[in-house]
């Protein structure tokens, strides 16, 4: 059994210039550990402004970037293929070698390019899908209606006055006026009822949409509408508006540009994001392949809205332009097209979830 050491309040241990302040009940077995760290930490401290004092000797030749790195502790960019960084996370090379596996089986699936040269060189356009907001709130959906069902008849039991023992009280005076007042009252609210039992809410089915008008913007009051357009020389019948990428422009100026020469400059967009909201890449035929010098195309999608004016259609690039709803995109998309694009464009009912969170 350790000798237990008894100190007043404070016991000063030194040991190699290493003070240990040591409060209450102590073992010989806690200070000689203590004192061990002590001595272990004290070593670390002289081997450090060893190696400070012999690096303080040397020409610095790191770049600025490193030096900057280092002073304000920036993180670096992490380096998957170092072997240190694969040791410490095992998991980054399992990851990294199903990626691999994931990119080769595409590439197996993608036609090979008739000229080698083609082989993975893709010619760069930029559309834009331009949404109409919708102005109506979207009709519930059974399971909506359902919700509010059981929710207004959880409320109606909620509201339902509390049982009083009306007949012990009911021929006392004070009773009878207060009965005079309430059915006042009452009579008041029947008014106000009968009123609004006489307003009668406008359609929301508009001229447009009984004529099924789908170049006219009030029609599907409560769903969202994109413009679409019939391009002339298109390998599409239907597509969203689209430009071919001119080197030294971004892709947000093509997608601009490509509104301004099919519609004209007097009507009014915003395109909220500096970046695309996603990508289609296709290969082409043969012919085409050797016309546009690459092995296809990737078309850059920018999500747009449209804020009011009137369209200058160019008949040189736009044969005929439409407004339609998401679920009337694949009566005139090809299947390929709309698969990719449909995937781009948001559903009606977030809209409505956006307006009654805010």
């Amino acid at each position: 059994m350790n000798h237990l050491v008894k100190t007043s309040k404070n016991i000063l241990l030194n040991n190699n210039n290493v003070k240990l302040l040591k409060r209450g009940y102590a073992s010989e077995a806690q200070v000689a550990a203590a004192t061990a760290h002590a001595d272990k930490r004290e070593a670390e401290r002289l081997e450090r402004k060893k190696k400070a004092v012999e690096l303080a000797g040397r020409e610095d030749i790191r770049s600025n970037g490193s030096k900057l790195l280092e002073k304000f502790k920036i993180p670096r960019i992490i380096d998957l293929q170092d072997p240190k960084v694969q040791k410490e996370d095992p998991s980054i090379l399992r990851n990294m070698e199903k990626a691999k596996m994931r990119i080769k089986e595409v590439n197996d699936g993608t036609p090979k390019a008739v000229n080698p040269k083609y082989q993975g060189h893709y010619k760069f356009t930029s559309g834009v899908i331009i949404e109409r907001f919708p102005s109506l709130n979207p009709l519930p959906n059974e399971i909506e209606k359902t919700y509010m069902e059981s929710y207004e008849r959880l409320q109606s039991i909620c509201r339902r006055d509390p049982i009083r023992f009306i007949s012990l009280v009911e021929d006392l005076p004070e009773f009878k006026e207060d009965q005079r007042e309430k059915k006042d009252q009452d009579n008041i609210q029947d008014e106000f009822e009968e009123d609004f039992s006489n307003y009668t809410p406008e359609s929301r089915q508009t001229e447009a949409d009984i004529k099924d008008d789908r170049k006219s913007l009030d029609r599907k009051l409560d769903k969202s509408l994109y413009l679409i357009i019939n391009k002339s020389g298109s390998r599409y019948d239907w597509q969203f508006p689209s430009t071919n990428w001119v080197k030294g422009e971004s892709m947000k100026n093509a997608a601009e540009r490509s509104l301004r020469d099919s519609l004209g400059s007097n009507w009014k967009y915003f395109i909220p994001s500096q970046a695309p909201c996603g990508v289609y890449k296709y290969n082409v035929d043969d012919d085409v392949q050797e016309l546009i010098k690459a092995q296809g195309i990737k078309e850059f999608f920018y999500r747009a809205h449209y804020f009011g004016g009137d369209f200058q259609i160019n008949s040189k690039i736009v044969k005929d332009y439409l407004w339609v709803s998401k679920d009337e995109l694949q009566e005139y998309f090809d299947e390929d097209y709309y698969n990719e694009t449909v995937k781009l464009i948001f559903d009606d009912c977030y809209y409505a979830y956006v307006k009654t969170s805010q």
